[in-house]
């Protein structure tokens, strides 16, 4: 379960941060997002993510700036609605290569497909396939301030915390 978590981790990294690199992706639109994440072989979770401009763009920010320390190739292109992002990162002595793609279809819903390959293997996984379901629901509601991030086992975070606290990651 641990080895899975960790996977998920890494991988949901790549989702949000390859979007990030691009300086035209699609915008989403502000309130509250429900993201359903799949893996094969896992059930799939749900987590709730109060939004605005300004922590939508913090949240994209994160990510980048994690992979800029660990990532020799990122290569994102957008064309209209989809962004495509290829990046090869290391983390703990594995290589990662991951191929992104991302269809916004619309300011309100979009869909990632993520295939990831792991070498050497990490937590005994050579290859990982991932989707995640973004759809927009509504305002936030009042329990939630924009940059919260539920988690599927319900704990909350703030995206601002996780911002002061990537200068504490090597």
């Amino acid at each position: 379960m641990r080895a899975k978590a960790c996977i998920a981790a890494a991988v949901l990294g790549t989702i949000f941060c390859g979007v990030a690199l691009a300086d035209d992706y699609p915008s989403r639109k502000p309130g509250l997002w429900v993201l359903t994440l799949g893996a094969e072989g896992t059930p799939t979770h749900t987590m709730q993510m109060c939004i605005d401009a300004a922590t939508d763009q913090i949240f994209h920010n994160v990510g980048t700036d994690l992979r800029a320390k660990r990532c020799e190739q990122n290569d994102v292109k957008v064309n209209g609605s989809i962004v495509t992002a290829n990046s090869v990162c290391k983390v703990r002595g594995t290589t990662i290569t991951t191929l992104a793609t991302t269809n916004f279809s619309s300011d309100s819903a979009y869909h990632t497909d993520v295939k990831t390959h792991f070498d050497p293997a990490l937590f005994g996984k050579t290859d990982e396939t991932m989707t995640q379901d973004g759809k927009w629901t509504g305002p936030c509601p009042a329990t939630m301030k924009p940059g919260d991030l539920v988690l599927a086992n319900g704990i909350k975070i703030n995206v601002k915390t996780l911002n002061m606290l990537k200068s504490f990651v090597p």
